[in-house]
């Protein structure tokens, strides 16, 4: 507020701060819920699927779910720091949409999704290599130390999909296409999750209970590989 007040004194119109400027119109809110959905069905989602997976788990005893738990902490650095890469890129991507800079808007979303995947690269080489001393800084126990480090190097595998794909969301809002935005957040926290969870306890029990969040995220980020290659073709048509 104070910036855009201090630049409105010097004469900046490119953002002026005037009540006129605030008046609401039924498309503005629509547009503004519409795209908003999809980012508040992350946070819901990810409660959701993270309940239905706290069940499975339970089912192999309490030491499977404190060392979840604590592999679940940690692995929420990468995903979080993804998110936020690619958060910050969604305002540019939108300007540059807008004033229809195709090539710089591309060239903004594929280089962010190259440091995501880079980014998503050594933290899987940290928590393989160093997954059971991380462990230790949360737990005494050696076996749970083991279990921990054990699912941690599992979570992580496809640490590097997670910059395709949290880049891809944001795209896709930051295009105001909402409904594609919606797709990727609803497969990835519900309609790809929950089934793989059950699917693979049904195969491979506790393995494949851990194993259900790699999986998904790899299949997901092929998915959103190909719907990202799609909107680029039909656009340009």
């Amino acid at each position: 507020m104070f910036c855009m007040i201090y630049e409105g004194r010097r004469g900046n119109q490119l953002v002026p701060l005037t009540p006129k400027r605030f008046s609401l119109n039924g498309t503005m809110i629509r547009n503004v819920v519409s795209i908003g959905i999809p980012g508040a069905l992350i946070t819901v989602l990810m409660s959701v699927s993270n309940i239905v997976l706290n069940n499975y788990i339970g089912n192999y005893g309490s030491d499977a779910v404190a060392s979840y738990g604590i592999a679940y902490k940690l692995d929420m650095i990468p995903i979080l720091l993804s998110v936020g890469l690619s958060q910050d890129v969604a305002p540019l991507a939108g300007y540059c949409y807008g004033g229809n800079e195709n090539k710089r808007m591309s060239d903004i979303v594929k280089r962010t999704t190259l440091y995501g995947v880079l980014m998503g690269g050594i933290f899987t080489a940290v928590f393989v290599l160093f997954g059971k001393p991380l462990a230790s800084i949360f737990l005494k126990d050696d076996v749970l130390i083991e279990q921990t480090g054990y699912f941690l190097k599992i979570l992580r595998l496809p640490a590097p999909m997670l910059g395709i794909i949290n880049m891809m969301t944001s795209y896709f809002q930051a295009l105001g296409k909402a409904v594609k935005s919606l797709t990727i957040t609803l497969l990835r926290n519900a309609v790809l999750f929950i089934p793989g969870v059950m699917i693979l306890n049904h195969f491979w029990k506790l393995d494949g209970v851990i194993a259900a969040q790699p999986v998904v995220e790899t299949a997901l980020a092929i998915i959103c590989i190909l719907m990202y290659v799609l909107d680029v073709k039909s656009s340009r048509r």
